[in-house]
């Protein structure tokens, strides 16, 4: 029977994979025992050359990936089992086949059947009872899979990173955080190749626990650890961020820039919310414009709308009014940039150019405060003279709440 395939499952965005083991291998082959360190007594393969030639039928129907028809002669082949062993690799094989189809539950019950036949080898028997650790955490059942890898644990021989990181993980999901940190360092522990992200998960447990100061020499270690390295780079920025030391991440960000290493758009997203937090809004909208030009930022809506409100925090109308007819041009659908265009233009005493735009975006939509827009065009209107235009605009932005009330006084100085 050939190699049967390495099932990967990737969990919870965190960057940890687990292979579920392989389906069984030959059922006829020799076992060599195995030492249970909690004392369970080796089994060996008990089954009948008659049947092995029926499970070998099923086993080739799951490799071809007809599982609909495996699982219905695995059930056959289940009503032929005479002994333990024999069930329990019917059982075992059922369970991949139940992962195959995403029927996470189904295998892990069918797993469990197995373990409960007590009939496998104890390579086999262990191996399913981490499997079923593994499956519950894939299934979002973080204090089922530390139970049962704590059930495992009892007889392995040796632990693996992935499966300390499976455990930080249960741990994060039920927030115990002081736990994540020890799995997290465990898992460093084994010198095994880790995941990134598995830094970023210590990292925001030691948040989570107000260990402000740990937090930061973590982050600052993995960088030194992994010098040039953009995703730890962000890594300790972010770090930096979320610690409120704005100057702190300006300073590491700006000093990639001088080496040419500011190379990700999170990276340059990162500057520009640090030049924020200190209050310098054109520091960040000349860092973001860099990433932009560079095509290292992608020019899109948000990203030009983000440009263009810090030049115009900084009061920076001409190259604000810029960035927003950029924005303005790759909006087809939606009218916010065009609003912003009109205001800057207000803003220049340029009501007639102003009218052109607020008119776009209202027709545009997809605006959060349309009223205003309506508003905004109401003035515009006025400005040009266009006094019923203008009655008209406001007539339409007191039906909004967020421009109600001016509406109502525009309207009043107009003697309406």
């Amino acid at each position: 029977m050939r190699a049967s395939k390495l099932l990967m499952a990737a969990m919870f965005g965190l960057g940890i994979s687990l292979v579920v083991m392989v389906p069984p291998a030959e059922a006829k082959r020799d076992t060599k025992a195995a030492v249970s360190k909690s004392g369970r007594e080796d089994k060996k393969p008990n089954m009948s050359e008659r049947f092995y030639k029926r499970y070998e039928k099923v086993s080739a129907l799951y490799e071809e990936q007809k599982y609909d028809e495996a699982l219905t002669a695995a059930e056959e082949l289940m009503g032929a089992a005479k002994s333990g062993y024999e069930k329990a690799k019917v059982l075992e094989l059922k369970a991949f086949v139940r992962y195959d189809q995403d029927d996470i539950e189904g295998a892990i019950a069918s797993f469990n059947e197995a373990i409960a036949t007590d009939a496998l080898p104890n390579a086999d028997h262990f191996q399913a009872k981490l499997t079923v650790a593994e499956l519950y955490n894939i299934n979002n059942q973080p204090q089922e899979s530390i139970t049962a890898f704590e059930d495992w644990l009892k007889d392995a021989e040796a632990v693996k990173a992935r499966n300390y990181a499976m455990m930080a993980n249960n741990f994060y999901d039920l927030e115990d955080y002081e736990n994540v940190v020890k799995y997290v360092d465990l898992a460093f522990s084994t010198g095994e190749e880790v995941q990134k992200s598995w830094f970023q998960m210590k990292a925001n447990a030691l948040y989570s626990l107000e260990r402000f100061d740990d937090a930061l020499a973590f982050a600052r270690e993995a960088v030194a650890k992994n010098p040039g390295d953009p995703e730890f780079a962000n890594f300790l920025t972010g770090t930096l961020l979320e610690a409120e030391r704005p100057q702190e991440a300006v300073d590491f960000l700006n000093g990639l820039r001088a080496q040419g290493q500011l190379t990700t758009e999170a990276q340059y997203n990162n500057l520009y919310i640090a030049y924020r937090d200190l209050d310098k809004p054109k520091d960040a909208a000349m860092a973001m414009q860099e990433g932009i030009e560079k095509g290292v930022v992608k020019s899109t809506r948000e990203r030009l709308l983000m440009v263009g409100e810090a030049y115009y925090d900084a009061e920076d109308l001409p190259n604000a009014l810029t960035q927003f007819q950029k924005a303005a041009d790759a909006s087809p659908d939606n009218g916010t940039a065009d609003l912003y265009v009109g205001q800057v233009l207000l803003d220049q005493e340029k009501p007639k150019e102003a009218r052109d735009y607020l008119v776009k975006a209202v027709q545009k939509g997809n605006l959060r405060q349309t009223g205003n827009a309506y508003y905004q065009l109401g003035i515009a209107e006025m400005d040009s003279g266009n006094e019923a235009a203008a009655i008209a605009a406001f007539e339409k932005a007191k039906g909004y709440p967020e421009s109600e009330k001016n509406a109502v006084q525009a309207l009043k100085s107009l003697g309406r």
